[in-house]
C-alpha cells in the first residue's frame, strides 16, 4: 500500500453484512471485516462460536438459535471487485488463513491483519495486499520493536489509547502504514493523523465524509 498523505478511512466491521458493505463501499476508503473458518466455511462474523456447538455468543450472551451468518461469497459479491478490503483474521492456524486466502480473487486488493502475526505470512507473496499486525496489548506493542519485518507492506494496528506522539514517532520509524482503531470523535481522528498515523479504522464514517481529496490506497 502506498502511504499517502490524505487520511486512509476505513469502515469497521462493516463488511460483515452484504447491505453495509455496499453502502460503506461508496463513503470509505477501505471496508473491514471479521473473518472466521468455521467447519470449512470461511464466515464474515464479529460472533464467536460456542464450541462444540454451533452458537453463537458475545460479551458473555448467547445468540439467538439461527441467526444468519454471511460468507465471505456474500461480501464479495456485494461490492465492486476494486473495493480495497481490510480482513481482520479470526484464526489461529496458517491452515485455516491459506483458506480464507483461496476464498478471495488474487485481483482484490486487501489489507489483513491479525492479532495471530504468525498466520500473516500466508499472505505475505499475495499481489496487491499489505500486512498489518494487531496490537492488543502492551506486550504486542513492545514485541513491534523486537521482530523483523515491517516496512512498506508490513504495518501495525493499534487502539488509539496506546498512541501518543512519542509512540506515534517511534512506530513510524518501522513503517508507513501505521492504523488505527477505536476513534470516536473527528477531534481526536485530527490529532492522531496529524502526530502520523495513515488510517482510522472508524464504526462511523460520517464525521469524515466532508474530508476532500481522500483516494482510494494503492495496495500494490
Amino acid at each position: 500500500m502506498t502511504v499517502v498523505a490524505a487520511p486512509i478511512i476505513v469502515a469497521h466491521r462493516a463488511g460483515n453484512r452484504p447491505d453495509t458493505a455496499a453502502l460503506e463501499a461508496t463513503r470509505a476508503d477501505v471496508v473491514e471485516l471479521d473473518v472466521h473458518v468455521f467447519r470449512g466455511r470461511v464466515e464474515v462474523r464479529h460472533e464467536k462460536v460456542l464450541r462444540p456447538t454451533a452458537r453463537l455468543w458475545e460479551k458473555w450472551h448467547l445468540l439467538p438459535a439461527g441467526v444468519e451468518v454471511h460468507g465471505i461469497e456474500e461480501i464479495l459479491a456485494a461490492v465492486a471487485p476494486d473495493t480495497p478490503l481490510m480482513l481482520d483474521l479470526k484464526c489461529f492456524t496458517r491452515a485455516a488463513a491459506r483458506r480464507i486466502r483461496a476464498s478471495v480473487p488474487d485481483a482484490h486488493p486487501l489489507l489483513v491483519s491479525s492479532r495471530a502475526w504468525w498466520v500473516l505470512p500466508v499472505f505475505a507473496d499475495r499481489p496487491g495486499t499489505s500486512l498489518l499486525r494487531s496490537c492488543g496489548n502492551r506486550l504486542q506493542l513492545w514485541l513491534v520493536d523486537w521482530l523483523p519485518g515491517l516496512g512498506p507492506s508490513v504495518g501495525v494496528t493499534v487502539h488509539e489509547r496506546r498512541l501518543d506522539q512519542a509512540e506515534i514517532t517511534r512506530l513510524r520509524a518501522g513503517t508507513g502504514l501505521l492504523f488505527t482503531w477505536g476513534v470516536t470523535s473527528r477531534m481526536r481522528g485530527d490529532e492522531l493523523l496529524q502526530a502520523g498515523v495513515a488510517g482510522l479504522i472508524v464504526d462511523n464514517v460520517e464525521p469524515w465524509l466532508d474530508v476532500d481529496g481522500r483516494p482510494v490506497p494503492d495496495c500494490g
